[in-house]
């Protein structure tokens, strides 16, 4: 039997298990603190690489194992940059995000494009659809989705728009508090940083939020 590797988050973690369980493979959970023997696994998914990533020379060194890493907030290529190796496995990015996870189409990345056949036969193993996407930060739906969002805080902090009993508003906030104030304004930081693009900068309200640990609607 076949043995997959989860390292993340317990969020992340309960996300991810319902996609792969019980479809011949093996799985073993592991927090990332413990050092593992990672060739005795044939795929590994680490979500939380793009917050450390201090792992990519040891992961591109498994030779022909396919690793599927978190990187919505730091590219393969960047990692690849920073942690210089000769990268014998097969990588992938994938959208790690909460609630990205659980969808059935995920946004799936390559180190090398013309790799992604091997992760085509792992996503046929667990009757997952995917969606490639350019190797890049913010990948595909973070990337366009944070964007509106942050303008919706950003109405809202300049009194574009008034919170205060407005269902429609209120509708749009929870829309920021689904996909979770830290994912939204870490992701568009990390763009920001990227790009220098100033359309990815958080606003005020976001970072107040994000500081505070708080919700939008409560």
């Amino acid at each position: 039997m076949k043995k997959i590797l989860v390292i993340g988050e317990e969020e992340k973690v309960h996300q991810l298990l319902p996609k792969i369980e019980n479809k011949g493979f093996e799985i073993e959970i592991s927090d990332g603190d413990e050092e593992e023997d990672f060739k005795e696994y044939d795929v590994i998914f680490d979500l939380n690489f793009d917050d450390d990533s201090e792992n990519f020379p040891i992961y591109a060194g498994l030779r022909e194992k396919i690793v599927i890493l978190s990187t919505v907030k730091q590219s393969i290529a960047e990692a690849s940059y920073v942690f210089p190796a000769k990268v014998r496995s097969y990588i992938f990015g994938f959208n790690a995000l909460p609630i990205f996870i659980e969808d059935d189409t995920w946004e799936i990345s390559c180190f090398r494009a013309n790799e992604i056949e091997h992760f085509q036969k792992f996503a046929n193993s667990i009757n997952i659809q995917y969606l490639q996407v350019a190797d890049r930060v913010g990948m595909f739906r973070p990337r366009s989705l944070f964007v509106s969002l942050n303008e919706r805080a950003k109405c809202v902090e300049e009194q574009i728009v008034w919170q205060k009993e407005n269902e429609l508003v209120n509708q749009w906030l929870k829309e920021i508090d689904y996909y979770g104030v830290t994912s939204v304004f870490e992701t568009l930081v990390s763009i920001f940083e990227d790009t220098k693009d100033f359309r990815y900068f958080p606003c005020a309200l976001l970072k107040q939020k994000y500081l505070r640990n708080h919700q939008f609607v409560r």
